[in-house]
């Protein structure tokens, strides 16, 4: 039930009396008025084509709908998808996930959409299948965690972005253009494969936006609809090789395809349709009317193709884009994202998601999945004028008026509101439509509360709650009785969307009660769970001062420290070391005379969290204020080896350094060699990039294979093998 005018007092031995709270989730403000001038000329133009749009849906349609089943409500999500970067194998990135997966099931989705674009899960973009290993794990435990919260799993396997905002792969362009068009039809059904037994989705996208896959891969033969279909073909003969009956294929395009170009929208879904796929899936952003017609109509032309062939429909991603009429092929992708966070556009989101579900109901489709999920959480203010330009281009925030600023404080921004479970308008009305019934049912009531005293800590841990539609968070109680184990009078701290809270800030010595309470998003509210009392622990002795922790190789950190001011008795040191600074195992100590450590066996290109702690008298102190630091990737192997006889006793070996990006300087290179493959052995380590390889023997056959040494002594992989013969 809502948070009460006031608050009951728990029935048991010891006793929590609640006083009154704030509301689990806030209202959020209403939005403001478009401002005047350019911005609510697009506002006006956009809110005309989506009513034009609803008035044709209100026209039945003259061909009959192939129907999948009831849709399912998906929502997007933003923070598994592949164009993170690099960083989305990092132990940070899956509960930042997670925390979304759960705000997005509290809103009453059915179903999940992420985008796990080429190349991320084929292993020759990394080199070895132990550097791809880390993204399979992580998107099979993405999976796990969709499946596991009762959702249906939609993958989208287009490509990897390279000019775009969102593009966070640096070597992603030098890759793609080692492909040729064959190569790639391959490579990308392989990966397709590799999705499909890895994640094993309910739905896979197999290929969308011909027209950006293209651009983007640098593949001009996307552009040509047979070539584009070929692909698929591929894809769909490596997927159902894995005899999985579960996961149905689809593929699409962007509803912007004219359909009077020479490779029209038409010409692709005609080829899509002939191809033994389970539906046809499409893109809906811009709506807007042009002199070709209206852009948001072609979704009826492709659905009323797709069930010509006998096919449902399905929209694995769409937004608003916030552009004029006239800006249409004027503007690229970044400068929508740039306009998007606005919090004036709020209603018109809100009205976009409307006609996406009365779009769903039109041709009855099998998911659909709208792209914002971030403005269902937070929006940023407007700040355009015009000294800083952003009266004429409508991209300006108070802070700055950068597409990419933009973008990346709208990530930062959502990801604080799911912590918090705060949402926003758009996000509340959202809900609304996709639980239109009101919710009257509470979360189940959380167990199995624990916590792990310190000095001036608490760390909280229960047993997550269920709710009929989705738990939103978690309320957390705190009071300190006059002695443990009796009552006293709680206030609320703080919500937590996970299950744990740390709570800091407390008196040492002094005991506590806890209480936990689950919510939902109709601020339903669980009953309190049991009430868990503990104590925390007697002051100790002052922790270590200025730790610094800077990186000597790959895989050593060194470390030093100031002592505590108070130090007599002092025994040892205890040192610290993690990647998440909630998470810090003990992995070494040093005597009380030393303050230098080096931490090693360290994994390369890592981010560490380091503390130290001082032990006197059997006591052991907090820990010191942490440090951090990454270590840098091992070198890559050297390129372009060569060899080549210059005589019948000498062979010259030349490549060339493959500098790793942000590694260390490469110092030096060891030369291998042997007279059979795979069996070499060094046998020179010099600092230039050639190696004169002498007295050797007559018309012999010689291999060779070079290794990179970086100034921390880490050693790369060899480089691929070369041979030559003697004269």
């Amino acid at each position: 039930m809502p948070a009460l005018p006031t608050c009951l007092i728990w029935a048991a031995s010891i006793s929590l009396i609640h006083l009154p709270c704030r509301a689990n989730v806030p209202a959020p403000p209403k939005p403001p008025v478009p401002p005047a001038g350019y911005c609510s000329t697009i506002y006006g133009e956009l809110e005309g084509d989506l009513q034009a749009f609803n008035v044709l849906l209100s026209i039945p349609p003259t061909w009959t709908p192939i129907s999948g089943g009831p849709t399912v409500s998906a929502g997007n999500l933003e923070q598994a998808n592949a164009n993170v970067g690099p960083t989305l194998s990092g132990s940070e990135t899956l509960p930042g996930v997670l925390t979304e997966l759960q705000e997005l099931r509290a809103l009453g989705i059915q179903g999940v959409m992420i985008q796990v674009g080429f190349p991320v899960l084929y292993e020759p973009f990394y080199g070895s299948q132990a550097s791809l290993q880390p993204y399979l794990n992580f998107y099979s435990q993405v999976a796990q965690a969709v499946r596991s919260a009762g959702l249906k799993l939609i993958v989208e396997n287009n490509v990897l972005l390279t000019s775009d905002v969102q593009a966070g792969w640096t070597n992603l362009p030098a890759f793609y253009a080692t492909l040729d068009w064959n190569q790639y039809m391959a490579a990308r059904a392989t990966m397709a494969a590799t999705v499909a037994q890895t994640m094993q989705p309910d739905y896979l996208v197999l290929a969308e936006e011909p027209d950006t896959e293209a651009a983007q891969a640098g593949q001009t033969n996307m552009n040509i609809p047979s070539d584009a279909a070929q692909m698929i073909s591929g894809e769909i003969a490596a997927v159902k090789a894995l005899k999985l009956p579960s996961v149905k294929l689809g593929a699409g395009v962007g509803n912007w395809l004219s359909l009077s170009w020479s490779s029209s929208l038409a010409d692709y879904i005609a080829a899509y349709v002939a191809l033994p796929l389970d539906y046809i899936d499409f893109h809906l952003y811009p709506i807007n009317t042009e002199l070709q017609g209206s852009l948001i109509d072609n979704t009826l032309t492709i659905a009323s193709m797709a069930a010509a062939a006998g096919k449902p429909v399905a929209m694995s991603e769409g937004w608003v884009w916030k552009m004029e009429d006239s800006e249409w092929n004027a503007l690229n992708a970044d400068i929508y994202r740039g306009r998007d966070p606005f919090s004036f556009w709020a209603p018109l989101d809100v009205y976009y998601l409307r006609t996406v579900a009365a779009l769903a109901s039109y041709t009855n489709m099998l998911y659909a999945a709208p792209e914002g999920p971030d403005y269902f959480f937070a929006y940023q203010t407007y700040g355009g004028t015009t000294s800083n330009g952003g009266a004429a281009n409508c991209t300006c925030t108070t802070a700055s008026c950068n597409d990419f600023d933009i973008v990346q404080t709208e990530t930062t921004l959502s990801g604080a509101a799911n912590d918090a479970a705060d949402y926003s308008f758009t996000g509340l009305r959202y809900y609304k439509q996709l639980v239109p019934t009101p919710d009257t049912t509470p979360p189940s009531t959380p167990s199995n509360i624990t916590g792990v005293p310190g000095y001036t800590t608490v760390n909280l841990s229960w047993t997550a709650s269920t709710d009929n539609v989705g738990v939103a968070g978690y309320n957390v109680y705190r009071c300190s009785p006059p002695a443990e184990g009796q009552s006293c009078t709680a206030v609320w701290i703080a919500n937590a969307t996970s299950t744990s809270y740390a709570d800091a800030g407390l008196l040492e010595d002094t005991p506590y009660n806890y209480e936990i309470q689950a919510f939902d998003l109709a601020n339903n509210n669980s009953e309190y769970s049991q009430l868990f009392s503990t104590q925390t622990y007697e002051p100790s002795p002052l922790a270590p001062t200025y730790l610094t922790a800077t990186a000597l190789s790959a895989t050593e950190v060194a470390l030093s420290w100031t002592p505590p001011t108070n130090n007599s008795g002092l025994w040892e040191y205890l040192v610290y070391a993690g990647t998440s600074p909630t998470d810090l195992p003990q992995i070494g100590a040093t005597a009380a005379t030393v303050t230098t450590y080096n931490a090693r066996s360290l994994s390369p290109n890592t981010f560490y969290c380091f503390a130290v702690a001082a032990v006197e008298s059997g006591v052991t102190s907090p820990m010191s204020p942490q440090a951090f630091t990454s270590t840098p990737p091992m070198p890559n192997a050297p390129t372009s080896v060569t060899a080549t006889a210059t005589g019948p006793t000498s062979i010259v070996v030349t490549w060339q350094e493959n500098m790793a990006r942000l590694g260390l300087p490469v110092n030096s290179f060891q030369v291998f060699r042997g007279t059979s493959s795979g069996s070499l052995n060094k046998i020179a380590t010099v600092t230039a990039s050639t190696y004169t390889d002498q007295p050797l023997k007559p018309k012999t056959t010689y291999y060779y294979q070079i290794v990179a040494i970086d100034s921390g002594n880490d050693a790369s992989a060899p480089s691929s093998e070369v041979s030559a013969t003697t004269q």
